[in-house]
């Protein structure tokens, strides 16, 4: 995780004053995270990037309510995962099904600059097919596997985050990851039901 907690908390303090440049490095600390994380979440670059301009302004509107009962950290996350949800949902509402993104890079996976063209490709395209998997996961499951398997979130931070009982985040991870092995099957070569 970028930063401290107690540089956080240092940040939110003068933030709460109306410390404008304390709220920016706050924003630039966490900004990529977030984007990132919205874009798991909606699957589209142009979405992600509004997800988290809405969250970014929702968390300076409600720096107020923040009691650091959680890291500032753990608090935006919820707010991100929210925004994101809800935006999904009024997307989906308006029957707006985008194919997906071809100019993000998904999970992270960059094409190795040393990889001749067909490998590049090659990534790209088992980036897409594992992205367009985890978007199609319900957004319960979408939600839990991201902030576990991509952004490296404990249990506990993500039963926070999400506001659900710990039992109910491991049975969600599981859950999910099994869809996603299914959805996944056909391109991994195994068969859905067999351990690899």
């Amino acid at each position: 995780m970028p930063g401290t907690s107690v540089e956080d908390l240092e940040l939110v303090a003068r933030a709460r004053k109306g410390d404008v440049a304390a709220f920016s490095a706050l924003v630039e600390r966490y900004q990529a995270r977030v984007y990132n994380l919205a874009f798991r979440l909606v699957s589209n670059s142009d979405d992600a990037a509004e997800v988290t301009q809405e969250s970014f302004l929702a968390a300076w509107e409600s720096l107020k309510r923040f009691r650091a009962e959680s890291s500032f950290y753990t608090w935006l996350y919820r707010l991100v995962v929210n925004k994101a949800l809800t935006y999904r949902r009024s997307r989906d509402m308006r029957k707006e099904f985008p194919v997906g993104d071809r100019e993000a890079t998904v999970l992270g996976t960059a094409p190795d600059g040393g990889a001749g063209p067909a490998r590049a490709v090659e990534a790209k395209e088992r980036a897409q097919v594992v992205q367009a998997a985890i978007a199609a996961l319900p957004e319960d499951f979408r939600a839990v596997v991201v902030l576990k398997d991509i952004e490296g979130m404990e249990y506990e931070e993500i039963a926070e985050v999400l506001d659900v009982a710990l039992g109910t985040v491991k049975s969600r991870l599981h859950r999910g990851r099994l869809l996603l092995r299914e959805a996944l099957a056909p391109y991994l070569g195994f068969a859905p039901g067999r351990a690899s």
